[in-house]
């Protein structure tokens, strides 16, 4: 499905852009100003000027192309404005305003109309009831919120107040994404339509799903078994308890249905299955790696402790640590301390320096039973040694070594580590601040590389 009037058009109009910043509308239009990829176009019914900006009273006014619209009017003012947009010319409409579907069967009734408006003129549309859409490899922000960070994760919401909140998360955490979708109340366009697009873009590695309910369960699983085949998919699923299924059909006004069927589908079409919202970022973040051939994972760190804990949490996943050849441990033998643990975790103990992580990190990719590395670092403060020098030297090893082996980060010394975790990133190695998140990026990789078919199982 293509969907690229709404993450590129080259003209966007804001129904209902403000002079007011107490009104949404004020923020959409501020957040679209940064576009790049086109002119946007503040339509208001009163002002002639909104944000500095000559504004229209009408949407047909506008004298060029606009392939999206994205309406904040007051609910009353909604079908008139969709009307407008159809006969202008317009391909995609994002429906901000709420009051639909969420609110009952009344409401539901007012949806079908409005889609049925949509669909007559060849319009698709996301919402109502949602905080709208991002691009950020093009400075698209056609929601009410503040900019994503820039990265390669799409993440599609079914709240639009979760989805702010965790983009505001990882604005501080430094996780970037591709875009971001709002998708609301699905009137139209829903989870099935967004993976059918994603799967097909470039700049979106991994698609991450916030659900509540499916309208459409058998083209959901339809479309995921064709997406996860080429893309992974995490899902992170709410109303699982009665009581939160409840909380979920009045929130959007979906189904959230039994648990067990949706675990049971996602399982059945490839999508990962993630239990909370660090655990989704975490599984996401990890395919900036390559695929593992095997689950057998090698733990390398300068903490006992977070090695003892990262392979609790390794084993809880059903992966393995690895056996490593005789010929590695000598190999380590030969440069670590005498009081360094030379089998898996490989404890290279407190004093271990830039050199000692390269070292380690070489023999490690290069021992055969071996299919992914972790390494730890509980970043040291101590002894002249650099915030960076340990990053430097996992990342020296991956380069000369080149072996298609993912490896994976765990650098955990809170605003200590920024600047090594800065740098694992910007060498395409996540980085985690916990076991139980590293651990999780781990099981992704390797339960996505069972679906493909690249693991060896009988490893």
């Amino acid at each position: 499905m293509d969907l690229d009037y709404f993450f590129r058009p080259k003209g966007i109009a804001v129904i209902g852009a403000s002079n007011d910043p107490m009104k949404l509308g004020y923020e959409v239009f501020k957040n679209l100003k940064k576009y790049k990829g086109g002119k946007v176009y503040p339509v208001n019914v009163k002002d002639e000027v909104v944000q500095g900006v000559k504004a229209y009273k009408n949407v047909k006014d506008i004298p060029d192309e606009v392939d999206l619209a994205v309406i904040v009017v007051p609910k009353r003012f909604v079908k008139g404005t969709i009307e407008d947009c159809g006969e202008k010319g317009v391909r995609g409409i994002v429906l901000i305003t709420a009051g639909f579907g969420e609110t009952g069967e009344e409401g539901k009734r007012e949806e079908r109309e409005l889609v049925e408006i949509a669909h007559g003129y060849g319009m698709r549309l996301i919402g109502p009831n949602c905080v709208g859409i991002m691009n950020t490899h093009n400075d698209l922000n056609a929601t009410f919120i503040m900019d994503a960070r820039k990265g390669d994760i799409a993440f599609v919401s079914q709240s639009g107040a979760l989805g702010a909140g965790i983009i505001y998360k990882t604005v501080k955490e430094g996780i970037g994404f591709s875009k971001f979708v709002s998708v609301g109340n699905m009137a139209d366009l829903d989870f099935a339509d967004f993976m059918e697009y994603l799967a097909g873009t470039e700049e979106d590695r991994a698609i991450a799903l916030y659900i509540e309910g499916v309208k459409n369960g058998r083209r959901f699983m339809e479309v995921a078994r064709r997406v996860t085949g080429k893309k992974p998919v995490i899902a992170l699923k709410a109303g699982k308890s009665e009581s939160g299924a409840r909380a979920a059909s009045s929130h959007t006004g979906s189904l959230a249905g039994s648990w067990k069927i949706y675990e049971a589908a996602f399982k059945q079409s490839g999508v990962l299955i993630a239990d909370t919202i660090d655990g989704m970022l975490s599984m996401a973040r990890a395919f900036t790696q390559p695929l593992p051939k095997g689950r057998r994972v090698a733990i390398m760190t300068n903490a006992g402790g977070p090695g003892v804990l990262t392979a609790d949490q390794i084993d809880e996943r059903g992966l393995k640590l690895a056996d490593l050849e005789e010929k590695t441990i000598e190999e380590l033998r030969s440069f670590l301390p005498p009081m360094a643990a030379l089998k898996n975790p490989v404890d290279m103990i407190a004093s271990a320096r830039g050199e000692d992580y390269y070292r380690t990190a070489k023999a490690l990719l290069q021992d055969k039973n071996v299919d992914m590395l972790i390494s730890i670092c509980v970043v040291p403060t101590f002894a002249g040694m650099t915030p960076t020098e340990h990053a430097e030297g996992v990342i020296r090893a991956v380069k000369e070594v080149n072996n298609g082996k993912p490896v994976l980060g765990l650098f955990m010394a809170g605003y200590v580590s920024e600047k090594a975790k800065d740098l694992l990133e910007k060498n395409g190695i996540p980085s985690y601040e916990r076991p139980e998140d590293v651990a999780a990026g781990a099981y992704a990789l390797v339960e996505f590389a069972r679906s493909k078919g690249v693991l060896k199982e009988e490893e």
